[in-house]
């Protein structure tokens, strides 16, 4: 199982693996607790949701669903969610 800060890092690495956060960006956000970003505000289309799911699956080892990511919409929301295991 993985920590809530260790979840958080995984999801903003799939994230700028898939180009929808930049190096600056990234380091600003594992460097700040308070600030979260909505993952609809960085233009995630379709595809890209597909693609998250699977660099997500990648990562943790296990089947990621469309609706985990709609029902937690922030990165901090997922991230939560996937430390719950």
């Amino acid at each position: 199982m993985m920590t809530a800060d260790e979840a958080r890092g995984m999801v903003l690495s799939v994230l700028q693996n898939l180009e929808l956060i930049d190096e600056k960006q990234m380091r600003e956000l594992l460097g700040t607790r308070i600030l979260d970003i909505e993952l609809a505000g960085l233009g995630i289309d379709s595809m890209k949701v597909v693609d998250l799911c699977v660099g997500l699956e990648e990562r943790i080892g296990r089947e990621v669903e469309v609706e985990e990511l709609i029902e937690n919409p922030s990165v901090n929301s997922l991230a939560a969610h996937f430390a719950k295991g």
